[in-house]
């Protein structure tokens, strides 16, 4: 690879007012060799199996980090005016291959030579995927009287309780946290952390939400049911594990460090609802590093700016990118009006030169789920309905995580790989993928039975036919 394909294109706007020698971080992905005894991706399943791979993983990215950022200061330290090595800092424990560092113009070119460097990408601030829409109304007559929300129904999530209800599955929310004491989410959040800007963690007790976002977000992957008995969570006996990442200015490094305490503890899932408007097509390697390396599936909201736009890292190539459908009359579905989709080509490139999302829909308007208590003109509110692709995002989270538990050995590329495979595109085969439906509208009953085939022995198979 060369030294130009290393660095983000992003680099031209992030550095374009800064002198030569201004420092500005950055973050850089570097590659280890692989472990001579590295389990399959399905054996990291059990937490015992899990840790002592983290250990041997920390292990050998920790002599290759060494050497690869005492060759950087030393050849920061010869690029600039003062002579001062620029700074490095590990994200988390060492877990992911992936650190902050100082760049400057002249230095940036020396990062990227070095043979262990894959990606370096400018540290640029995230924002939530705020709701489009939050309406304070009374519960639907209609759930209420199904006694489940239209999201869950129309996804058909009932009969896959029967299977599992996303028991031993940890779903990582990384947003504004959790309102844990909330009725709807009793006992179902396990950790919790708070990411300063700095990247630091700190630790909060009882866990807490900086606003609603988190909170709703964590209803829709694994709540319990409204005191009208109304069920609200796709895994409602999935754990949950919720990082505050959205404090102060959050910045890529914020977002890292969330990522790598999740992976730490022992994420099954993670739910991203949140980015920032560029195309970062460096991010795809992070979505790989968990995919391939810890059989961790990362579901990713697309954004809530309409048609023809998209935010990273929804947008990266390997990413499992969400958009939202919307009840229209008579029991149809379609796209809602604010959900992001686009498809992005880039002249010259041969590899990943097309990349068109969202990959998947899902439900994403009018979604009832809990909340920090919200005292209004007319009373104190536990639960809202908002619309987004934030609230989209979850609903495929949870699904995942059901498909997990029923399928404990699958790699999460496969259960990937058939979420979007069974989707139901409107238009069928012919337009799958679009920047609007994606593949289409995930089917988790299809999904499940195409699982179970794949689970089944090739000699049990042919005995059936």
């Amino acid at each position: 690879m060369t030294v130009e394909a290393k660095i983000s294109p992003a680099f031209s706007a992030f550095l374009s007012e800064s002198g030569p020698n201004d420092r500005r971080d950055a973050i850089v992905i570097y590659e280890a060799p692989a472990l001579e005894d590295s389990p399959d991706p399905t054996q990291l399943w059990e937490s015992e199996t899990r840790q002592k791979y983290l250990k041997e993983r920390i292990k050998v990215q920790k002599s290759v980090a060494a050497e690869l950022f005492e060759t950087y200061k030393t050849a920061g330290a010869e690029r600039l005016p003062d002579h001062q090595p620029p700074a490095v800092s590990k994200i988390g424990s060492g877990a992911l291959p992936i650190a902050t560092v100082e760049v400057t113009r002249r230095t940036l070119p020396a990062l990227a030579k070095h043979p262990s460097v894959v990606a370096i990408l400018p540290n640029q601030k995230i924002q939530l995927i705020r709701p489009s829409a939050i309406a304070y109304d009374d519960l639907n007559r209609q759930e209420a009287k199904q006694g489940i929300t239209w999201g869950l129904q129309q996804l058909g999530i009932p009969d896959l309780w029967a299977y599992s209800k996303g028991a031993n599955i940890n779903v990582a929310v990384l947003d504004t946290g959790v309102f844990s004491e909330h009725p709807a989410l009793q006992d179902r959040v396990k950790d919790f952390v708070v990411i300063d800007p700095m990247g630091r963690r700190i630790t909060a007790d009882p866990p807490f939400d900086s606003g609603q976002h988190g909170t709703h977000v964590c209803g829709i992957i694994a709540g319990g049911k409204t005191p009208e008995g109304v069920a609200i969570g796709i895994a409602p006996e999935a754990n949950l594990l919720a990082a505050n990442v959205m404090i102060g200015e959050a910045t890529l490094q914020t977002l890292m460090e969330g990522i790598s305490w999740a992976v730490e503890k022992g994420a099954h899932v993670l739910n991203l609802s949140l980015g920032f408007m560029y195309y970062e097509p460096k991010f795809a390697r992070v979505f790989e590093l968990l995919q391939n390396q810890f059989n961790i599936l990362p579901v990713v909201a697309i954004g809530n700016e309409a048609h023809g736009n998209s935010r990273s890292p929804g947008n990266a190539y390997s990413a499992f990118s969400v958009g939202a459908v919307e009840r229209m009359s008579h029991n149809r579905l379609d796209v809602a009006s604010f959900s992001s989709g686009a498809s992005l080509v880039f002249p010259g490139q041969t590899a990943y030169a097309l990349v068109t999302k969202p990959d998947v829909v899902a439900p994403g308007t009018q979604v009832y789920s809990c909340i920090p208590p919200q005292d209004q003109p007319d009373g104190s509110y536990y639960y809202t309905y908002m619309d987004g692709t934030s609230m989209a995002a979850p609903h495929v989270a949870g699904v995942v995580a059901l498909l997990m538990a029923i399928f404990p050995k699958m790699p999460v590329t496969k259960i990937l790989q058939v979420l979007k495979d069974t989707a139901k595109h409107p238009d069928g085969e012919r337009r799958r993928p679009d920047n609007r439906w994606g593949y289409g509208l995930i089917q988790p009953l299809e999904a499940l039975q195409a699982l179970k085939h794949e689970a089944t022995p090739q000699a049990e198979r042919d005995k059936s036919i």
